[in-house]
C-alpha cells in the first residue's frame, strides 16, 4: 500500500549497489509525505478564510427581505469552519500514518494496523463529522430562526409570549439533536430497528402514564400557531371569563374580572369553544324598554322619536342593524324594543354610549307625556253585603 515497501524490494533484490537508490527513494517518500501534510493544512487555511469570509458577508446581509437567508448563513459559520479542520485532521492523521509506515521498515503488524486505521477507523470518523457539523448547523438555524422571530415581535409591537416561544425552540433544537444522533448510529451500521422498537414501547409506557401532561402541551402548540387569542384578549372558555396573561406551553393564565387568576390546562383549547370578545367589530346594544299601558296611543312616536335618535347618532354603526320596533304586550308593559351596533369595541366607551343614549330615550318618553311601567296587580274583591 504505500512506497515505504518499494526502498525494501530494491534493497532485497541488490543489496550491494543499490541501497543508495532506496535510502533516495524512501528519503523521496518522506518529502512527498511532509509535502501532502503541508498541502492539507494549507487548503485548510485558505478554505476557513474564503469560506468565512463569504459566510459572515452573506450574515451581515440579513436585512429585509434577505433576512433568513443571512440566519442561514450565520448558522453555517461555525459548523462549516469545524468541518473544514476536522476533516483536514483526517487527512493529517491519513498521512501521519504513512509517515508512521515509513519509520516502520518491513513490519507487517504496522502495515496491517495502518491498512485497517486508513479503510475502517477514518471513514467512520469523516462520517461522524459529517453527522455532527450537518446537525450543528440545522441546531444552530433553529436556534437563529427564533431571534428572528422575538426580533420581529419586538418590531411589530406583537404581545407573543416570549416564554412559551423559547421553550417551543428549545424543544426543537433537542429533536434535531435527537434524529442527529439517530442518523448517525444508522450511518454507522448499527441495527437501530431494535433500538427504536425497545424505545417506542418505553415513549408508549410514558405517552401513556403522562397523557395529560402530552395533551396541553400539544394544546399549548396548537394555541401558539392557531393564535385563537393573544395576552391581553378577553376571553369565555367553558364558564370561564377574563382577560390572558400569559400562554405557556403546558397552561394558559386567565385574569378574571374580579381579579382572580385561573390556570386553564391548554388541552381545554383543543376541545372546547373559545369566545374571543376582544375580536368583535362592533358591541352590540340590545335593550327592552316598557311603558304603561295608559300610555298606549304614544307608542307609535315613542317608535319614531327613537328611530331618529340612534339614525342620527354618531357612535352607531349604520352599516349594522339598526332596528326600534313594538316588542309585545307584557303582563303589566307595552315594551319597546331596540337593537343597534356601536362603532367601538371599548367596554368603556360603549358604557359611556349606552348611557348618554338610554337617558335621552327617557327623555324621549316623558317628553310624549308616558313614562315607564312598574310591575302591577289587580285584585279583585268580592263585593260586600250588609
Amino acid at each position: 500500500m504505500f512506497t515505504v515497501s518499494l526502498a525494501t524490494l530494491l534493497a532485497a533484490a541488490d543489496p550491494g549497489g543499490s541501497v543508495d537508490q532506496a535510502k533516495g527513494g524512501a528519503d523521496t517518500e518522506l518529502v512527498t509525505i511532509l509535502t501532502m501534510l503541508g498541502i492539507v493544512v494549507g487548503a485548510a487555511i485558505v478554505a476557513h478564510v474564503v469560506v468565512g469570509w463569504l459566510l459572515g458577508r452573506l450574515a451581515r446581509l440579513s436585512r429585509g427581505r434577505l433576512r433568513w437567508g443571512g440566519v442561514v448563513a450565520d448558522a453555517a459559520r461555525m459548523p462549516a469552519g469545524l468541518a473544514i479542520w476536522l476533516i483536514a485532521f483526517t487527512f493529517v492523521l491519513e498521512h501521519g500514518a504513512a509517515l508512521w509506515g515509513h519509520f516502520s521498515h518491513g513490519d507487517d503488524n504496522v502495515a496491517t494496523d495502518i491498512d485497517h486505521f486508513v479503510h475502517l477507523i477514518l471513514p467512520t470518523i469523516r462520517i461522524i463529522i459529517a453527522v455532527f457539523c450537518g446537525t450543528l448547523f440545522v441546531a444552530r438555524s433553529v436556534r437563529r430562526s427564533q431571534y428572528v422571530i422575538e426580533q420581529q415581535a419586538a418590531e411589530s409591537g406583537s404581545e407573543m409570549d416570549m416564554t412559551a416561544l423559547q421553550a417551543l425552540f428549545g424543544i426543537g433544537v433537542v429533536f434535531v439533536w435527537i434524529i442527529g444522533v439517530i442518523v448517525g448510529m444508522q450511518s454507522l451500521g448499527m441495527n437501530m430497528s431494535a433500538i427504536l422498537t425497545i424505545g417506542g414501547i418505553g415513549s408508549a409506557a410514558f405517552a401513556f402514564a403522562s397523557k395529560d401532561v402530552i395533551a396541553n402541551f400539544f394544546g399549548g402548540i396548537m394555541v401558539l400557531f392557531n393564535r385563537p387569542f393573544r395576552v391581553g384578549d378577553w376571553v369565555v372558555i367553558k364558564g370561564i371569563e377574563g382577560g390572558i396573561e400569559r400562554i405557556g406551553l403546558y397552561a394558559t393564565h386567565i385574569r378574571t374580572g374580579d381579579k382572580r387568576l385561573v390556570y386553564v390546562p391548554n388541552s381545554v383549547f383543543v376541545s372546547g369553544v373559545i369566545e374571543n370578545t376582544s375580536e368583535r367589530t362592533n358591541r352590540q346594544l340590545s335593550e327592552t324598554i316598557g311603558v304603561r299601558y295608559d300610555d298606549f296611543d304614544a307608542v307609535e312616536s315613542i317608535i319614531a322619536d327613537l328611530e331618529q335618535l340612534f339614525a342620527g347618532d354618531e357612535s352607531i354603526d349604520h352599516d349594522q342593524a339598526v332596528r326600534v320596533s313594538f316588542g309585545g304586550y307584557g303582563d303589566s308593559t307595552i315594551d319597546i324594543s331596540i337593537l343597534a351596533f356601536t362603532s367601538t369595541t371599548s367596554t368603556a366607551e360603549f358604557a359611556k354610549i349606552r348611557e348618554r343614549l338610554m337617558l335621552e330615550v327617557g327623555r324621549i318618553v316623558h317628553k310624549r307625556g308616558a313614562d315607564f311601567a312598574f310591575p302591577t296587580m289587580t285584585v279583585d274583591m268580592p263585593a260586600q253585603t250588609t
